[in-house]
């Protein structure tokens, strides 16, 4: 017997289904920059809350906590900058 030559009986599989691969590239590219997106707002939340505690006095720090998380999401989500 020789063997048989040529391509798998399954080797069109990925070409079956051509929008059901590029919908999850995009969803894991989309994945992928959420993640980012989510550490980008907690270091910068952070860095500039640590900040915050060693310069300013106790309640300076605190109240200065909301603008703060504004300013961490704006920079991770609508700056647009790590898209």
């Amino acid at each position: 017997m020789t063997p048989r030559r040529g391509k798998p009986p399954f080797y069109s599989e990925t070409k079956v289904f051509p929008l059901a691969f590029t919908w999850d590239r995009k969803w894991r590219e989309r994945l992928t920059i959420q993640n980012m997106e989510r550490k980008i707002f907690w270091v910068s939340f952070t860095v500039l809350g640590l900040l915050a505690d060693f310069v300013l006095p106790i309640w300076w720090a605190l109240g200065a906590t909301i603008p703060i998380g504004y300013a961490s999401w704006w920079l991770a989500y609508r700056s647009g900058w790590f898209e």
